[in-house]
């Protein structure tokens, strides 16, 4: 029986480890040729060479970067001819530099206390990033009258929890999902992006307790969600079964947003 991706190319970001590997690897299991893009150069060869399947690639790749952007989606076409699905996931999560040790200090908010270069950087890495990708992606997509883009963003940017600057940038990307999905729809370009709640990922297991754990507490499923169950959606959002589902936000999120 084929795989509900079989002889799909897919462009995962952030996919040497956490939701984007996990979905690398369902998105390999269901037939798909997969580039794994990260800054973790590699990290991203030991995933692509760990999963099942052949003609997957691997790139070192700063999606701030612009150039090395459009050159890994150039590498892929010439490669394989097409690209089917593009999952926007590279993201980091801000804590340690968002002033908050000194609001807590201070008793203030913590906007009080962030700087410019945060609050900026984490803009490049999850709107800039996920633009160049998608607009990258997009030209081969275009061409093909078919394809599907997933954007990555958080309960933070449909809920505003958490830290201003990453709400600000997972907000943002909902914006670009459901802009996107209304261009790039006549060609046949689905776009949605995946909301995730708290879920076990190596970048989770860096948050400090005294933040996770409330959070972990208010989730009605009382724990948290698994990087599979992100992997899951994404590969729902990027196969056939959701052929005429485009600009949504899906949110696997445990119940802790529910809107």
């Amino acid at each position: 029986m084929a795989g509900r991706l079989e002889g799909k190319v897919a462009i995962i970001t952030g996919a040497a480890s956490g939701i984007g590997l996990a979905t690398a690897r369902v998105f390999a299991r269901e037939g798909a040729r997969v580039a794994i893009a990260d800054l973790d150069g590699d990290g991203a060869e030991a995933a692509a060479r760990a999963l099942p399947g052949a003609g997957h690639l691997a790139f070192r790749c700063d999606v701030t970067d612009r150039p090395r952007v459009d050159a890994v989606v150039h590498e892929v076409v010439d490669a394989h001819g097409r690209v089917d699905v593009l999952m926007n996931n590279a993201g980091v999560d801000g804590f340690g530099d968002d002033g908050r040790a000194q609001a807590i200090e201070h008793r203030e908010p913590v906007l009080l206390h962030m700087g410019d270069e945060p609050f900026a950087r984490m803009l490049a890495i999850h709107v800039h990033g996920a633009f160049y990708f998608a607009r990258a992606a997009a030209r081969s997509m275009w061409k093909q009258r078919a394809g599907s883009i997933l954007n990555v963003s958080s309960i933070a940017g449909l809920a505003g929890m958490g830290m201003v600057h990453y709400a600000t940038a997972k907000a943002a990307l909902l914006g670009m999902t459901r802009s996107l999905a209304r261009e790039l729809g006549p060609a046949g370009i689905r776009v949605n992006a995946i909301c995730p709640g708290v879920i076990d990922t190596p970048m989770t297991r860096a948050v400090p307790e005294a933040f996770l754990a409330p959070m972990v507490a208010s989730t009605p499923l009382r724990r948290q969600g698994a990087a599979d169950d992100i992997a899951n959606c994404a590969l729902y959002l990027a196969c056939d079964e959701s052929g005429f589902v485009t600009g949504q936000a899906l949110s696997p999120n445990g119940g802790i947003h529910i809107a």
